[in-house]
């Protein structure tokens, strides 16, 4: 069956690990290349490796994540594609096909998610681990401490008016208590100086909604993320992040932006910026996605937990000298899914240093 490009659909549900037919014939150069071609590669950790600690019985589906309570640090991340780079980094021999599946008290979302795009109310028989999920899960240690990675079923952007995002994330800081939460993945890159691959540890995170959630009180709020550790920002080595940037355009090392103005910016719409500015993130920050800002005002109920929001830019600054947004549409999707896993290999990298550097 013939699909219509649907830049949403690409975004959050392109899975390099196995991509969904779904997304032949758009041109894609992801689709036809080889595993080692769309997933990241190990790195050289100089201590505290992410190790996998899968449960000894896999637990069913419906059971809770109270069985986490005490982990130091909980990692969330969003899309198929982030999840997979994650996973290639922190539990290479689990892939995200061998997490677990989370529908613990799901019967509360069905309601609250109304979005018709939204992975959560998919049918298509490729989408069956995402139906009516809240997520995936896989638990994995770095150094001393005992991490929960956690690829949300729920979007900020497409489940609806309800933001059931904000009631899962409440609810992973009741049950599980972690003393560090990282919100994480892609993102689209603000500004010409904003470089492929790049990323930014947000020293704020901020809404700029400006279609669906424009007229809430929290449009326009912004939240300041936990202090950052010095020793986190010298552990982000090019020994580390160069073995995946070589997979980039002209292979640079990608820089890590933590400054003042380095504002993780979260819109209620799959935006970019273009060489037109015609979204108006310009000014605004340094990336722009679409969650972590709903996840920071979660967490203000819960002051004792640590966030850090921690993207990469898996676009830059898209050009459009003949200012069609769909053109530029379509070259944004063909450059997520082409370089995406490899940028989110940064954020990766970045994620664990902050908790080694906190932990260990």
């Amino acid at each position: 069956m013939a699909h219509k490009f649907d830049i949403d659909d690409l975004i959050l549900n392109y899975d390099p690990e196995k991509p969904s037919q779904r997304f032949a014939g758009f041109g894609l150069s992801a689709m036809t290349a080889s595993f080692s071609e769309r997933v990241p590669r190990p790195v050289p950790w100089p201590h505290s490796p992410p190790t996998a600690t899968p449960l000894s019985k896999p637990p069913a589906e419906t059971d809770s994540l109270a069985r986490f309570a005490g982990y130091d640090a909980v990692v969330m991340t969003w899309t198929a594609a982030e999840a997979a780079a994650l996973a290639a980094l922190f539990t290479p021999n689990h892939l995200p096909s061998m997490w677990y599946e989370y529908r613990h008290g799901v019967a509360d979302y069905i309601p609250l998610v109304t979005g018709s795009k939204a992975p959560f109310n998919d049918k298509q028989a490729d989408m069956a681990r995402y139906y009516h999920s809240l997520g995936l899960y896989f638990p994995c240690t770095i150094g001393a401490a005992k991490v929960l990675l956690i690829k949300s079923g729920l979007h900020l952007a497409y489940d609806g008016p309800a933001t059931p995002l904000k009631k899962l994330v409440a609810e992973l800081a009741e049950t599980i208590k972690p003393k560090v939460m990282i919100t994480t993945g892609t993102a689209g890159g603000i500004g010409a100086t904003t470089a492929l691959g790049d990323i930014a540890i947000g020293p704020v995170v901020k809404f700029d909604c400006t279609t669906q959630f424009k007229s809430e009180s929290w449009a326009k709020a912004s939240y300041k993320a936990s202090a950052l550790p010095a020793k986190a920002l010298k552990e982000i080595t090019p020994t580390l992040l160069d073995i995946n940037a070589a997979k980039l355009p002209n292979s640079p090392t990608p820089k890590v932006w933590h400054g003042s103005t380095d504002v993780v910016v979260t819109t209620d719409f799959f935006g970019f910026d273009d060489s037109t500015d015609h979204y108006k993130l310009q000014g605004l920050g340094r990336v722009c996605e679409m969650g972590d800002a709903m996840v920071a005002q979660a967490l203000q109920s819960f002051p004792n937990i640590k966030w850090y929001a921690i993207r990469n830019a898996s676009d830059p600054q898209i050009p459009n000298p003949t200012g069609n947004i769909e053109t530029a549409n379509k070259q944004a999707g063909e450059i997520y899914t082409k370089y995406g896993p490899f940028t989110t290999a940064g954020s990766a990298i970045a994620t664990w240093a902050v908790i080694d550097a906190i932990f260990n």
